[in-house]
């Protein structure tokens, strides 16, 4: 058998990105992306590939970060991001070699651009300047803060690339979070919303702007947080997907400049706020990467109504762009990790055009099978098992139950790598163990019913669910009921943390950046908003609702040791939510390990502490679930 992977094989793994099309169609731009481990950063370059399949070639390098690769309309450029300078600047290189030139060099950097159309300009977006009393102010009485106090926002420049000039095209009291051109390059649609406050999220909107300048237009597409916007060739309508709530499914919209709204695709299940849309050249048709169950899809959706599906089958699909009469998107699923494929579009048939990993052919990697069961209430419930290395049916083995966040995040047929992961489940799964990835009520990709279904119940149903499949796979003689642990990060960290106040079945649990006081949660991240709209109130109008499904409320209960893990630097779970657990169960003795990430924030960015929170969660499990003496790094 080929031997399974470590913790060490994910981090020289390559992560390929955001596939980019040249307008042609004949070449193929895109991101690959490692982690650095003796620089302790993550390090992307820019490559390219012929459409059709080919060798590719890496087109940028260097010790700083390379990304979001744009052609320019006529081919001849790339234009993107790097780290290379102070903050994120915008530079271009010519597209088949040579050295690449700073277009920026703003002390507040580059957040995002877009090409115009003819070629002549480029729209970026730019965090507003410090204001100049209140350095003042810092200078002469103290460098002290103010809640939500004069916010600096993001703005809509223009640079001219025949002059080099750049002028300041919007500005006001909102913040802008992306723009598109339109076809005949005079006018600009862009998303805002009041302040960069992640509170604000869903609290805006669209407008135009001529690209002269000129006092912007609002859109009436109500409020929500608008995302990949594209504007059709025709010019007739801006293409975007808008999420109006905490609990809302991202819908895709067409707005027209006159002001005309359609709602496209409204059977589709969850596009994904963040999904990429590309429209066909004759503006007939939208071509987008949705969600569905644990799988996603590519579709063609017709502006007449018809709906198309591309593919087929349990991988996951995109995202995607389009270049002449070619499609270009990444395939990925448990056992492979993402790669471009092409295919033209009047009939898909997908080409592989990357391979970035060619060392997993020797190791062995664990697939991901779709597991179905039914919760106690009847309601149906799905997710993804990895059966351990070497596995014998009917042999009982020990069992991980990972938890997601959200709650409406979903598992889906994914590989995990390192990039943005916590949790190595192809590590855990090559050294013996099973691991089941449920998606309980409350997950995305499953209808607005399933996905609303824990509000004001977080831990009732969702915990059934959860604890229901791990009883399907003990009577399925997969799991061994007396090696079982828990984990998850974020909601998937309250679940875990709720859990084993409710049960003791769990050998271990490992309770990462989780809720354990909704009440002081409610006070201490950057979202109270999010509290508000699952608990229905604020928790000084239900504080017993608040109390009672709080993990802390119950931890006289609890005798399952436990790892705590956080990121010092989290606004969106803070750091006391782990404290305030550590200190209960320290308390009563219960075995518990707190450990804490410095710089780190809820999403982890340093590959070390990736990797030492997976070697921590390794470590755990196997002497607790396992009975093994602890050694290395997590011991």
């Amino acid at each position: 058998m080929k031997k399974p992977l470590a913790i060490a094989d994910l981090f020289a793994l390559q992560t390929v990105s955001d596939p980019q099309l040249s307008p042609d169609g004949q070449w193929l731009a895109y991101v690959v992306t490692g982690a650095d481990l003796e620089r302790n950063v993550y390090d992307s370059d820019i490559h390219l590939a012929p459409a059709a399949g080919g060798a590719s070639f890496q087109l940028t390098r260097g010790p700083k970060r390379d990304d979001t690769p744009r052609w320019s309309p006529d081919g001849q450029w790339l234009a993107f991001l790097s780290g290379r300078g102070e903050g994120d600047q915008l530079y271009r290189i010519r597209a088949f070699g040579g050295e690449a030139e700073a277009l920026t060099q703003l002390k507040n950097g580059v957040a995002a651009f877009a090409w115009s159309p003819d070629g002549r300009q480029l729209a970026y977006l730019s965090a507003d300047p410090p204001d100049l009393a209140a350095e003042e102010r810092r200078q002469r009485e103290g460098d002290f803060e103010v809640a939500d106090a004069q916010p600096r926002r993001q703005h809509l420049h223009l640079l001219d690339l025949q002059t080099r000039s750049t002028r300041r095209l919007t500005r006001g009291p909102f913040h802008v979070t992306a723009c598109c051109w339109s076809a005949d390059s005079r006018r600009l649609a862009f998303a805002h919303q009041p302040t960069p406050s992640a509170e604000d999220l869903y609290r805006g909107g669209l407008s135009l702007v001529a690209a002269k300048g000129g006092r912007p237009r609002p859109l009436a597409v109500g409020p929500g947080a608008c995302t990949s916007l594209t504007w059709s060739p025709d010019g007739r309508w801006l293409a975007f997907l808008q999420g109006k709530g905490w609990l809302e499914q991202v819908q895709l919209r067409l707005a027209s400049p006159a002001g005309q709204l359609r709602q496209l695709a409204p059977r589709l299940e969850d596009l994904g706020a963040g999904a990429s849309l590309a429209w066909a050249a004759d503006s007939k048709a939208l071509y987008a990467a949705v969600g569905q169950g644990t799988s996603a899809h590519l579709y063609r959706l017709r502006l007449s109504g018809r709906i198309e599906a591309l593919t087929q089958g349990l991988q996951v699909h995109g995202p995607l762009s389009l270049g002449g009469e070619r499609l270009a998107f990444l395939r990925q699923d448990g056992a492979h990790p993402p790669e471009v494929y092409t295919s033209g579009l009047a009939a898909i048939e997908p080409v592989q055009v990357t391979r970035h990993n060619p060392q997993l052919s020797a190791r062995w990697v664990a697939g991901k099978e779709l597991v179905h069961w039914r919760s106690p209430d009847g309601t149906p419930v799905e997710g993804l098992l990895i059966k351990p290395a070497g596995y014998r049916a009917g042999r009982a083995v020990p069992l991980l139950v990972c938890v997601h966040g959200g709650p409406a995040s979903v598992y889906t047929n994914t590989f995990n790598g390192n990039l943005g992961e916590r949790y190595p489940h192809q590590v855990f799964a090559g050294s013996g163990y099973a691991v089941l990835l449920p998606n309980p009520r409350g997950s995305a990709q499953y209808g607005n019913t399933f996905r609303r279904a824990n509000v004001q119940d977080w831990g009732g149903g969702d915990l059934e669910d959860i604890l229901s499949g791990v009883d399907a796979l003990v009577e399925r003689g997969i799991a061994d009921p007396k090696r079982l642990g828990i984990l998850g990060w974020s909601y998937g960290g309250f679940m875990t943390g709720w859990a084993i106040t409710r049960t003791d079945r769990f050998r271990a649990a490992s309770f990462g950046a989780g809720l354990s006081n909704l009440i002081s949660m409610y006070g201490q991240t950057d979202i109270p908003g999010f509290m508000e709209r699952y608990w229905e109130a604020p928790p000084w109008e239900e504080p017993g609702l608040y109390l009672a499904r709080s993990p802390i409320t119950h931890a006289g209960r609890v005798k399952t040791p436990t790892l705590i893990q956080h990121g010092d630097r989290d606004l969106r779970v803070p750091l006391p939510q782990g404290q305030e657990l550590y200190q209960a169960l320290k308390r009563r003795r219960v075995p518990v390990r707190f450990v804490v990430y410095p710089r780190q924030a809820h999403a982890l960015s340093e590959p070390r502490m990736v990797r030492a929170v997976m070697e921590h969660n390794l470590v755990w499990f196997d002497c607790w679930v396992r009975g093994r003496k602890p050694k290395g790094v997590g011991a």
